[in-house]
């Protein structure tokens, strides 16, 4: 039986829950609210670009044939991880060019068309970092 069915309860607020705010939150709220969303957005922006620098650390090492399994593995986990940031703070370009660079990792694969083509993701990667995110 639930709170205020049976015989003799009285219907109310159920113990323990908490009530929500009788008033909509104040545009001081709301700024600073926003303040901390771009705090944390502008942390998340620098350790991408961190990781970003390492996965062109990789790609030296990818054309110069020193790219050994432990750190190709490496690579792609960066770039998995610059897949999920980057999405989740508003730059899904980012997202979508990581991606592509995470499954060149993954393939081990490395001709000088494939090397051209990540290099030029990760520019392209860079140049949208350095912009403002979507959110």
């Amino acid at each position: 039986m639930w709170a205020g069915e049976g015989p003799g309860d009285q219907v109310g607020p159920t113990p323990g829950l908490v009530e929500p705010p009788s008033s909509a939150p104040s545009p001081d709220d709301v700024d600073a609210l926003d303040g901390v969303v771009r705090s944390i957005g502008d942390h998340a922006r620098t350790v991408n670009l961190a990781r970003a620098a390492g996965l062109g650390e990789a790609l030296d090492d990818a054309a110069g044939g020193r790219l050994h399994d432990g750190r190709r593995r490496a690579a792609a986990e960066l770039a998995h991880q610059l897949v999920g940031s980057a999405g989740t703070f508003g730059f899904a370009g980012v997202s979508d060019l990581a991606a592509q660079l995470e499954r060149f990792f993954a393939d081990g694969v490395y001709d000088a068309t494939q090397l051209e083509t990540a290099r030029a993701q990760l520019g392209a990667l860079f140049t949208q970092l350095q912009s403002d995110p979507d959110y």
